[in-house]
């Protein structure tokens, strides 16, 4: 059978289709205004002379990335550094320094740490000067900008709490029916002619791969952004945020297992029993062995691999986005919120239950950057999983994040969702938290900020 389609109808098809197609302005939203946007990014890998007396080179640089947002005279800024956490104080003078000399108001910075545990030693004078200097690069690049929003799914991560089968008791390892969430957000920042500014996207996973190669390494969040950034000619910033990982681990990780059996056995064989404790780096491991070699060797190739699944999807979710603001509304805000406390009085990795005293208050800080209707909420600590996932059900807002280890350090040790306080698992021992209080708290504190966000629009 033939169909005849009406030439007012060939027409008027076409017209809607090009409609669908077309990047939506959202200048009708309250408190919109065009968009501008620039990116940048800056090495902050340590000199020779930084890294610490164990430290065996250098495997890959260390980046602060940086991307600044104008909507009418509102700024923001997303800053990533490849580092183990961000200090308060360091928060502190960064953030004050990037209101003071470019005018970007310390409620709109998310500064953000990667969590790669390979960031080296300390860190040099001008280390400070490079994170500012990051933001004014990016600033000096402003330019009328579109963005777009998207989510795909990447499985490199796995719930990292289990019962040992052969010991019955808690421990670290992957638990494949544990709570995970595989999203990955995106944003992608586009010029107006629809070449690559940036793109930020946020994923839960610990950056743990190379922490006993006592080598300087950007780990997994690393290795996924150079290899977005290299696909695109270094042409675009790929800024890593990191998502509630506290009790997320990368799912291929059995290279370190093995080598943390054989750092056990050669300790024992001083006397020194740490088959309960983990202590950090590789001291244990004779290199010259073929095993070793090879474990370690396939650790590196494990951080390109798992990098550039992760890349791949970024880049997926960005190819796919097809509506986009050249308008938005930019704001930010931050709050702080107060649990009680608690000291450990006894000691162990995981596995038998903890015992404590009371502990001073502990307090938390929260932030909410509000791009459009995009909600990125921020928690200065590690946090697990199911409390980001309670977030995203919970926001009115369809594309809500959480940015952790962002804008200072708690003093919380690990936030640990109410349900997993009965786990004797080494982050939820090791937590300086009572429970009862921080997953609610955190939840709504930040539906708190969504909400005054919508109210100022």
């Amino acid at each position: 059978m033939r169909y005849t389609v009406h030439p007012f109808t060939a027409v008027f098809a076409t017209l809607l289709l090009v409609t669908a197609m077309a990047p939506t302005a959202s200048a009708q939203t309250p408190g919109a205004a065009a968009l501008r946007v620039g990116a940048a990014r800056i090495d902050v890998t340590p000199s020779p002379g930084e890294l610490p007396k164990n430290s065996r080179g250098i495997l890959d640089r260390l980046y602060a990335r940086a991307i600044v947002l104008q909507s009418g005279t509102s700024t923001a800024a997303l800053i990533t550094v490849d580092t183990g956490a961000i200090p308060t104080a360091l928060w502190q003078t960064v953030t004050a320094r990037i209101e003071k000399e470019l005018g970007i108001p310390t409620a709109s910075v998310l500064l953000t740490a990667t969590h790669t545990h390979s960031a080296g030693g300390q860190r040099a004078q001008d280390y400070e000067q490079k994170i500012v200097e990051s933001v004014r690069l990016a600033r000096q690049r402003l330019t009328p900008a579109r963005v777009g929003y998207g989510t795909g799914e990447s499985y490199i991560n796995v719930n990292r709490q289990i019962i040992d089968p052969q010991t019955r008791r808690w421990w670290e390892g992957p638990n494949r029916e544990g709570p995970t969430d595989k999203t990955v957000a995106v944003l992608r920042f586009d010029t107006l002619a629809g070449v690559p500014i940036a793109v930020y996207y946020n994923y839960a996973v610990h950056a743990v791969i190379t922490g006993q190669l006592d080598q300087v390494s950007a780990d997994i969040p690393g290795a996924a952004s150079t290899y977005v950034e290299d696909s695109y000619d270094g042409r675009i910033v790929a800024v890593w945020s990191s998502g509630a990982a506290g009790d997320q681990n990368p799912i291929y990780y059995q290279q370190t297992y093995d080598l943390r059996d054989i750092r056990t056995k050669e300790y024992a064989s001083r006397g020194i029993d740490i088959s309960n404790a983990m202590p950090p780096g590789g001291e244990g491991l004779n290199r010259d062995d073929p095993r070793v070699a090879r474990l370690m060797n396939q650790q590196r190739q494990m951080v390109a691999s798992m990098g550039q699944f992760l890349g791949e999807e970024v880049m997926h979710v960005m190819r796919g986005i097809d509506r986009t603001e050249t308008a938005v509304a930019l704001n930010g805000s931050y709050s702080t919120v107060t649990c009680p406390g608690r000291e450990r009085t006894n000691q162990g990795r995981a596995g038998f239950e903890g015992t404590y005293k009371e502990g001073s208050p502990v307090e938390i800080r929260l932030g909410l950057l509000r791009i459009g209707d995009v909600m990125i909420g921020a928690v200065n600590a590690e946090v697990f999983n199911p409390i980001a996932q309670r977030l995203k059900r919970e926001s009115p807002y369809k594309a809500t994040m959480m940015a952790t280890l962002t804008n200072g350090s708690a003093r919380s040790g690990y936030i640990p969702d109410d349900a997993s306080f009965g786990k004797h698992t080494f982050e939820v021992l090791s937590s300086r938290l009572q429970p009862g209080c921080a997953e609610s708290s955190i939840v709504n504190g930040i539906l708190g900020l969504v909400e005054k966000s919508r109210q100022r629009n």
